[in-house]
């Protein structure tokens, strides 16, 4: 009777005698010893021990015992091979042993993940049937035009094939004896390609890196030309955009434009210095961006420092001037003045507000649409769409209700100026348009200034005052100049821009005729 030992080797429990332990312990210290200083130590002697598991499993399901004795021991290590008598081979005695008869094991259908190019099952099969990758990988290429046949082929092999992780995986997919010596042989064939990769790539590092060096040096010089040449380019263009501009605004040849906002904000006696100055605050700079992109597209210098100084004090100058007289422009809108006038509006139950869309003609559109202003006299010009930009839209309408009972509507005209005087004449010459024919009420969409005259923030606030249930139909054109109301929130859904919209004026003010309609527009956009 001999007594067993548990021992666990890499997961897998075995039963082994106890003399036959002490075999396989002395064997495999002596492994741990001579892999030791082995940079890979630790793998080699794992994939040692699950080589000697499965050989041990396999000799215990052979034999349908269930514990490993004396003699498996032996046999087993005896096929794996002995350090000593590796030992001596590597001294350079050769040495014959049981581990060096070629034991090997079938080869195995595996990936191979060192030499893939997808997932590695060419290479497999290549060492299974001892073929080249490349042919395999050929094979497969032409059976992808038979009906993708490749295509699926490699699909299924990627699916069944396990991948080769481990060393001994490796050794037995290319059919490699699994003993001791060639765990070592292996491992030193890896670290010797892994040297030789190094050295090689060392060796061809230095020229590769050079080489890349002078290409990316030669593609950023050909860039830096070429972004130079286009700043050359365009600055000239600019340049010559600037000149055109300073002789326009100093009134070498007259233009109807320079009349209209925002040109018409600077005073004439301020229109040519600092015409002047913004073109000296954009030119020079824009100059100096020239000269740099000319002294590095052909490395030569086109300006002295002495002129490169006079440029910096002619720009700060400019500067200078520019803010001296932005100044006194911006002091002409220091005070404001208001003054108003009230009109009596034909009394109706209803009436419709509408956004008044005619131009009238003054003597720049007689010119422009070639037309004679005095046979014109008083006509329009109907729903022009070049509105006139004399100044921005500064209109601004509210509804309210009447508590005389009468209908009115309220201007009230404002401007800015250097002083109170000023700003009052502004206003008091600004033009709006409002007529009324029956219940209908057209407004115009802008407020008109005379020829000639400044910008200086006019605009007028109209306050139409109606009585109570008086209804009210509003054009959607005037939503833009409506205040305190939203005419979307009295329309029906995917209206158009210019619907009308039905109010009726309340003790609350003006209200939705369709109040149901009103409270689901208005719910729907507090809730987004």
């Amino acid at each position: 009777m001999n007594k067993t030992i548990i021992i666990n080797i890499n997961g897998i429990v075995f039963h082994i005698e106890e003399d036959a332990y002490e075999v396989l312990r002395t064997y495999m210290t002596d492994v741990k010893r001579h892999f030791a200083y082995s940079k890979d130590s630790e793998e080699i002697v794992t994939d040692i021990e699950n080589r000697l598991a499965e050989m041990f499993t396999e000799r215990l399901q052979a034999e349908n015992k269930q514990v490993i004795i004396l003699q498996d021991v032996r046999e087993v290590t005896a096929l794996m091979g002995n350090v000593a008598d590796f030992e001596q081979e590597e001294d350079g005695e050769p040495h014959f042993t049981a581990g060096g008869t070629g034991y090997k094991v079938e080869k195995k259908l595996m990936r191979d993940m060192d030499d893939r190019v997808i997932a590695g099952v060419c290479a497999g099969v290549g060492h299974y049937f001892d073929i080249e990758p490349r042919w395999i990988r050929l094979i497969l290429l032409l059976l992808v035009f038979f009906g993708g046949t490749g295509i699926m082929l490699y699909i299924i092999l990627w699916i069944v094939m396990p991948k080769a992780l481990s060393r001994a995986d490796r050794m037995a997919m290319r059919g490699e004896p699994i003993n001791i010596q060639t765990f070592k042989k292996n491992f030193d064939e890896e670290l010797e390609g892994l040297r030789h990769g190094f050295h090689r790539a060392s060796s061809e590092a230095a020229p590769l890196i050079d080489r890349f060096a002078r290409v990316a040096g030669r593609i950023l010089m050909i860039a830096v030309k070429v972004v130079g040449a286009f700043i050359i380019f365009i600055g000239a263009m600019f340049l010559f955009a600037l000149v055109v501009g300073l002789l326009a605004f100093l009134g070498v040849w007259q233009s109807s434009e320079l009349n209209h906002f925002p040109f018409n904000i600077v005073n004439p006696e301020y229109k040519s210095v600092l015409s002047f100055s913004a073109f000296v605050i954009v030119f020079i700079p824009l100059v100096a961006l020239i000269l740099f992109a000319i002294r590095v597209l052909f490395n030569r210098s086109v300006v002295s420092r002495t002129g490169s100084f006079a440029m910096l004090i002619i720009w700060l100058a400019g500067i200078g001037l520019g803010v001296y007289y932005g100044s006194k422009v911006a002091g002409q809108f220091t005070d404001e003045a208001t003054f108003s006038q009230v009109t009596e509006i034909q009394a109706d139950s209803v009436y419709y507000l509408k956004l008044n869309p005619v131009k009238y003609l003054t003597k720049e559109d007689s010119m422009q649409y070639d037309i004679d202003r005095d046979d014109f006299k008083s006509k329009i010009i109907i729903n022009d769409e070049e509105h006139d930009f004399d100044m921005p839209r500064n209109v601004r309408l509210r509804i309210e209700m009447s508590e005389s009972g009468k209908a009115t509507l309220n201007q009230e005209f404002s401007a800015r100026g250097p002083n109170f005087e000023s700003a009052l004449k502004s206003a008091q010459s600004t033009n709006y348009k409002f007529l009324q024919q029956d219940s209908l009420l057209q407004f115009d969409w802008n407020t008109r200034i005379h020829k000639n005259q400044l910008w200086r923030d006019q605009r007028v606030d109209l306050t139409l005052r109606i009585p109570k249930n008086t209804r009210v139909l509003i054009d959607g054109n005037l939503n833009r100049y409506l205040e305190d109301h939203n005419l979307w929130d009295c329309q029906p859904e995917n209206s158009p821009e210019n619907s009308l919209s039905e109010w009726i004026m309340t003790d609350e003010g003006l209200k939705c005729k369709n109040d149901s309609l009103f409270r689901r527009k208005r719910g729907e956009f507090e809730e987004n």
